[in-house]
């Protein structure tokens, strides 16, 4: 007989509570964006390419058609958007970005790396920190909290993890090859922040540097 959703959590948590308790340690938590999805209504990936897709006039056909073209490939989606930004940003697009882009100081992504940071900068909880929509959501973050990780690992771009975890150091793409990591209370940002849009991975070319830059 198939075990309910109840028993799968009770057994888990067993688990969980076993490892935990022989490894004398606390966890390293990875969060993803599901996270902002649940509490504050933020996208995935896709649905953030395809908010990108409608900010930008020269990204002019269904969002089908590029998952179509691109066989669901999202970092040629983000290539292709980051290419198709930098056109628009250079013609009529010009006054939406600030001056200094317009230079050989930025790579050509840095507009829609400033756009995805645009669009994620007010992302806030869902009904405020206090009950982040609903009793069970903000006891769910409550149990969150006083996990009190090793660290926290993610690829969210948004700020939504850290006023959870003041105490923690907030590290951000290469910063987290130039330090060691000795430590209790990291939040490794492996993917970029919106506080540095150029940090933000989001194309082809920022995977390849991402995975040569993990090489171990």
């Amino acid at each position: 007989m198939p075990m309910d959703y109840t028993q799968y959590q009770q057994e888990v948590t067993a688990d969980i509570s076993s490892v935990l308790a022989s490894a004398s340690c606390q966890p390293i938590l990875f969060i993803g964006s599901g996270f902002t999805k649940r509490y504050a209504g933020g996208p995935n990936w896709e649905e953030l390419l395809r908010k990108l897709a409608a900010a930008c006039p020269l990204i002019d056909r269904d969002f089908a058609y590029y998952k179509q073209a691109h066989e669901g490939d999202l970092k040629k989606i983000g290539s292709l958007f980051s290419d198709l930004y930098r056109e628009w940003a250079w013609t009529k697009g010009k006054s939406k970005f600030p001056a200094e882009y317009f230079t050989e100081k930025y790579t050509s992504d840095v507009f829609i790396k400033h756009t995805i940071a645009t669009l994620l900068k007010d992302l806030s909880p869902i009904g405020g920190k206090a009950s982040y929509g609903s009793p069970e959501l903000g006891a769910e973050i409550a149990a969150l909290k006083a996990i009190s990780a090793h660290a926290i690992v993610t690829t969210n771009y948004d700020e939504l993890i850290e006023p959870l975890f003041p105490e923690y150091e907030r590290l951000i793409g290469q910063q987290i090859l130039r330090k060691p990591y000795l430590a209790i209370g990291e939040i490794f940002k492996i993917h970029g922040c919106i506080s540095e849009p150029m940090s933000i991975v989001i194309n082809e070319a920022d995977y390849q540097r991402f995975q040569e830059d993990h090489k171990y």
